[in-house]
Order: structure tokens, then C-alpha cells, then sequence
């Protein structure tokens, strides 16, 4: 065997531990990349007005149709968020040696930024961390699989991704709060009406509102698990990209990789408890 082909089988253990060790970052990344409560929840914010509509009358109405306008004004931009981060996540992870992500398709889709709205809050902070997101995706979305990229990455990526997630932490709260107003008026409605229909010739349109009532309680008690979950999950992706932050040069330690994995198992879990309660 000559010099060049003992020198090349003792570069490729160095290669392939060099790929592995970026593994527990891909992981971490894919996982977050793959958690999509926020969307789910966003739509479910979008559509507040349908499920409402009927249980309105007068200006409580004419009000929850002004919401209605605000909320539809804001989705696009609310769902960029979610877009933007994700495919923030999928770059890391393909940076990191995950192949099973295609980028090609999502970039344009976040190309063009976002707009500040009142309701729900999205100000210039988040609008320009945005942005920034978006600098760092076209930057390395065409990289080469290297730690050094990675790193970059992180590095840049940071700052912008903080304060976005911190971002979608207030969005979730603002949903919730808007669900919380909801299920006082659906359900308040449902049992004055039942209250008034004591009535014998009135027991059957009682006791269908009951199994109405009933199910519409069902309906907001998954969805305030939703929120629980979503919330869980948003904020341990913000501290798995932290902990990669935090320990930039230090991606290969035992330590590191176990405690990033941590994260990429929580994540995977909160997504799974998520489908569970969706069913």
C-alpha cells in the first residue's frame, strides 16, 4: 500500500467523526424545524370571528367584526414568522449534515419581511430581527456541510432568533387571551340560554344546548392544552439555540452532546403530546 493511500485511510476516521459530531445539532435543529403548534394555533386565531359569529348580537358584534379585520390583516405575516424560523432551523440542520430537508422552495417565501400590527403585537423589534433572520437563511442556505459554518451561523443567528421566539412567546399569549374572551361569550351564552329554558315544552332545545355546551367546553379545553404545549415547545427551542450559542466552541464535548440531544428529545415529545391532544 503506498504513502497517499495510508494517508487517506487515516483521514477518513477524522472525516466521518468531524460529520458525527455535528449530529446532536442536526437533531436539535430538525426537531425544531419539525414543531409547527404556532401555526396550527395562529390558523385557530384566524378564524376566532367564525366560531363566535353566532353567539353575537348587537355591538359586541359590530367590535369582534373590527377584530375579525385585524386578524386577517396580520396572518400572512404571522405565519412568515413561523415560516422564517423554521426554515431557519433548516438550514442549521442541513449545515450540520442533515440531508432530508429541502431549502430551495422555502427562501423566497420569507424573502420579503414583515409589517408592524397592533393586533396581535408585532412591533419594529420583531420586524427587524426578522429581517435579520432572513440575511442569515440566504447567507447559508447554499453553504457547504462545516462546522465552521455552523458556527457562523449560530453566532449570527442568535441575536435575531431571540428576540423572534421571545416574539412568538407574547403572539401565543395574545391568542390565548383572545381564545380566554371567546370562551366567556360562547360558553356565558350557552348557559343563559339554558338557564332560561326551564320550560317543558322547552326541555329538547335544553338539553341539545347541554350537548352543545358540552362539546364547546371539550373544543377549548384541548386548545388550552394547545397553548400549554406550543408554549413549552417555543421556549425550548429558544433554549436549545442558547445552549448552541453558549458552547460555540465547544460542539464535540460529551457534555455538550447530551445536553443538546436533551433538547431535541423534549422538543420531539412536546410535538408528540400535540398530536395526542389533537385527537
Amino acid at each position: 500500500m503506498n504513502v497517499q493511500k495510508r494517508v487517506c485511510l487515516l483521514l477518513i476516521p477524522l472525516i466521518l467523526a468531524g460529520c458525527t459530531n455535528l449530529k446532536e445539532v442536526g437533531d436539535y435543529a430538525g426537531e425544531s424545524a419539525k414543531f409547527t403548534a404556532y401555526t396550527e394555533l395562529t390558523t385557530r386565531f384566524k378564524d376566532t370571528y367564525y366560531r363566535e359569529k353566532p353567539y353575537l348580537y348587537g355591538q359586541s358584534a359590530e367590535w369582534a367584526k373590527e377584530s375579525d379585520a385585524k386578524r386577517q390583516a396580520a396572518y400572512d405575516d404571522l405565519i412568515k414568522i413561523h415560516k422564517s424560523v423554521a426554515l431557519y432551523m433548516k438550514t442549521l440542520a442541513k449545515l450540520s449534515g442533515e440531508e432530508s430537508f429541502d431549502l430551495s422552495k422555502n427562501i423566497d417565501a420569507v424573502a420579503s419581511g414583515i409589517k408592524e400590527h397592533s393586533d396581535p403585537v408585532i412591533d419594529k423589534k420583531q420586524v427587524d430581527a426578522l429581517a435579520d433572520i432572513t440575511k442569515v437563511i440566504a447567507k447559508w442556505a447554499t453553504a457547504a456541510q462545516q462546522e465552521k459554518a455552523v458556527k457562523s451561523m449560530i453566532r449570527e443567528g442568535n441575536a435575531p432568533l431571540q428576540v423572534t421566539l421571545k416574539g412568538m412567546q407574547d403572539i401565543l399569549g395574545d391568542y390565548r387571551a383572545t381564545h380566554d374572551n371567546e370562551k366567556a361569550t360562547v360558553l356565558g351564552f350557552l348557559e343563559l340560554e339554558i338557564a332560561s329554558r326551564d320550560a317543558p315544552e322547552d326541555w329538547l332545545l335544553a338539553t341539545l344546548a347541554k350537548a352543545h355546551l358540552q362539546a364547546k367546553t371539550q373544543e377549548y379545553e384541548r386548545s388550552e392544552k394547545q397553548y400549554d404545549e406550543a408554549e413549552k415547545g417555543v421556549i425550548r427551542i429558544a433554549q436549545g439555540h442558547k445552549e448552541l450559542f453558549e458552547n460555540i466552541d465547544n460542539l464535540s464535548s460529551q457534555e455538550f452532546k447530551e445536553s443538546i440531544s436533551q433538547f431535541a428529545k423534549d422538543i420531539k415529545s412536546i410535538r408528540e403530546n400535540l398530536g395526542v391532544v389533537r385527537n
